[in-house]
């Protein structure tokens, strides 16, 4: 999930002497929000990563990044060590994960991708493909939900553990909702 932040400093500056009722440009504090480009279009902010509990559709954990922050490179910390099977979008997919994931018992459910000389996904796999994306719906629903019910398409502060604390109250919320329904 893309979140959008405002660029922290101001867009316009006063040239006329009179003094600002705002924090000089010095005094404010850099910005842990980063560019990322996604075929053409680039965007300033961060990215919210969830892991769930396919089961109960609970979110069991959080992690939150700046925008330039590869996928995979915080794959690690939404696995808790208990699940059966991992479930993943083809962005979390890595040789060494799906070695590391058999080597712990833990079945590998991760959508798999075309690589560089591979002209296209065999049969087995994009059959495979198919029947994860069904199970994994759950996850990008709770993400709507973020969306649509808590208005969670921008973040609100400056920096990046403020607006995590935000994100992980958000899923707290959206985890009593769900438990509602349990």
């Amino acid at each position: 999930m893309h979140l959008e932040a405002s660029d922290p400093t101001p867009s316009s500056t006063s040239s006329s002497g009179a003094r600002s009722r705002g924090p000089s440009r010095s005094a404010l504090p850099p910005p842990t929000a980063a560019w990322t480009r996604k075929g053409k279009q680039s965007r300033f902010g961060y990215k919210m990563h969830i892991g769930m509990d396919a089961g109960s559709g609970l979110v069991r954990g959080v992690e939150f990044t700046p925008a330039n922050v590869a996928d995979t490179e915080v794959t690690d910390a939404l696995i808790m060590g208990d699940e059966d099977a991992v479930y993943a979008d083809k962005a979390y997919e890595s040789r060494e994960r799906r070695e590391r994931l058999r080597a712990q018992g833990v079945k590998d459910r991760i959508i798999h991708r075309g690589h560089k000389h591979q002209t296209g996904l065999p049969h087995w796999q994009r059959r495979r493909n198919g029947l994860l994306s069904k199970v994994r719906a759950p996850v990008e629903q709770a993400l709507g939900t973020l969306k649509r019910c808590y208005g969670y398409w921008r973040v609100r502060y400056m920096g990046l553990m403020r607006n995590e604390t935000e994100a992980l109250f958000k899923a707290l919320g959206c985890n009593l909702r769900r438990a509602d329904g349990l």
